[in-house]
């Protein structure tokens, strides 16, 4: 999904990720670094923890019933029908994001 004007805060290192493509960990979704601009959200693996996370793509705490369905529908498609998702921001608390667990590695 395609959204115009995002929303971005200069200093939060989760919206780095869309601005600048500052990607320093795998990326899981979308499979190319250009199309992370333009996509709605992003799963990289976790700095810290390790483990893939789903990172939004605008600076908000919140997101829509929509964007929960469409980030699961990728979230297992991606990493298996078992996929859970953990939705407790430990460091980062005013840029929506959560962690993926109970999954299934894949290698591509």
């Amino acid at each position: 999904m395609n959204i115009e004007e995002p929303l971005w805060v200069d200093g939060c290192p989760l919206c780095r990720i869309f601005s600048h493509e500052e990607i320093i960990t795998k990326l899981y979704y979308p499979e190319k670094k250009e199309d992370v601009k333009t996509s709605e959200f992003v799963i990289v693996n976790c700095k810290t923890c390790k483990i893939p996370m789903i990172v939004y793509r605008d600076h908000v705490t919140t997101i829509s019933k929509e964007s929960w369905g469409r980030l699961l529908y990728i979230c297992r498609k991606q990493f298996g029908s078992g996929t859970k998702i953990r939705n407790r921001p430990r460091t980062i608390k005013d840029h929506f994001h959560c962690h993926i667990i109970n999954y299934v590695k894949r290698d591509k």
